[in-house]
């Protein structure tokens, strides 16, 4: 199995890789990465094929009413319930060019029923196509 982890901007990014069934090339990969030690993305798949995003937040948050949202290039974008969740698992299964960000991010509910993205603009746990690139 192989690891590996980097902290890049704010951001701790962590691989793995290892034989766990029929994917692609007979591989299932796994790369995580969170955003200010807050909003994390642990992305499945093999090659360009990504096959389930779980997004979580910290449990600080754990009493706020939002959604988590995933999204990639093309305007690809799907939304989980609106609850307090402090995860959500995306089936994707779905393939992405090369080179591509997948990106999750959660979306809190005002007082007034408009929502703000949890930690600003720039709030996204993205990881890449292919998934755990060599």
């Amino acid at each position: 199995m192989k690891t590996r982890a980097l902290a890049l901007a704010g951001m701790v990014v962590a691989a793995t890789s290892g034989l766990v069934g029929p994917a692609v090339a007979g591989t299932t990969d796994t790369e995580v990465v969170c955003y200010a030690n807050a909003l994390c993305n642990r992305s499945t798949g093999g090659g360009q094929t990504v096959s389930t995003v779980y997004a979580w937040r910290q449990l600080s948050e754990t009493g706020a009413t939002g959604f988590f949202e995933v999204f990639g290039p093309n305007g690809f974008k799907r939304t989980g319930p609106t609850d307090q969740e402090v995860d959500h698992t995306f089936v994707l299964n779905r393939t992405f060019p090369n080179g591509s960000l997948i990106c999750v991010s959660f979306w809190r509910k005002n007082a007034d029923g408009s929502f703000t993205k949890f930690k600003g603009v720039n709030g996204n746990a993205c990881t890449s196509v292919p998934i755990f690139g060599a």
